[in-house]
């Protein structure tokens, strides 16, 4: 999403910020949020938007692997939540990758699920989607729909599919930012064992199936 937005902005001209509301340009054309941190009503402007989740389950395996390693700030500023150690030092001393994805529960990968629990998928003027919806999407409709929901003229749709194409990691057209190790979905069939599926439910409770990832807690 990060470089679709940038290269679509670079194409027509417009002008592109990444970043909080709060310091959202006046002269901005188009918006990327990567944590869906927005309070809409404060917008002073006219809008449309997509809204992007992943089922939790694989957003919790991503985080343990990526905090891991990652070398953003926050992840190595020591913390007394942590006895005095930083959040990638953490992770690190867990005995296994079911440890580590217990510690997203009870931390960064939480935060991010109550995100998504809290946000408000009622709004005319969000288009919400999911990730497993996108990827695959092998001949890009629902990339086409999105577009046209965002406004674009549907002349242009087509040059805006191909640009979609050519940073999809899906489709051969982008090479694997750090950010990505494995994007497929469902990776959590593999993983998860009862005792983290025990943990999920205590956790977020009926969060997958308010979300549309479950119908119960049978999974």
């Amino acid at each position: 999403m990060q470089k679709l937005s940038s290269k679509v902005c670079s194409h027509y001209e417009f002008k592109y910020y990444q970043g909080e509301q709060n310091g959202l340009p006046a002269e901005a054309h188009v918006c990327l949020q990567d944590h869906s941190r927005f309070v809409l009503p404060d917008l002073a402007r006219p809008y449309r938007g997509l809204h992007l989740i992943r089922d939790p389950r694989d957003v919790l395996i991503s985080g343990a692997h990526y905090h891991g390693r990652s070398d953003e700030a926050w992840l190595h500023a020591r913390q007394a939540r942590f006895m005095g150690r930083t959040c990638q030092q953490a992770i690190g001393g867990c005995r296994s990758l079911a440890d580590a994805i217990a510690f997203e529960m009870r931390h960064e990968g939480g935060r991010t699920i109550r995100e998504m629990l809290s946000w408000t998928y009622s709004n005319p003027l969000i288009f919400e989607a999911k990730y497993e919806d996108l990827i695959g999407d092998d001949g890009m409709e629902r990339m086409a729909k999105t577009f046209a929901f965002l406004c674009y003229p549907q002349d242009a749709l087509p040059e805006l599919v191909a640009i979609a194409r050519s940073v999809s990691i899906f489709h051969g057209g982008a090479d694997c930012l750090g950010h990505v190790r494995d994007g497929s979905a469902k990776q959590w069939v593999q993983v998860f064992d009862e005792r983290l599926k025990a943990l999920f439910i205590d956790c977020f409770d009926d969060a997958l199936i308010r979300l549309g990832y479950e119908v119960n807690h049978a999974w």
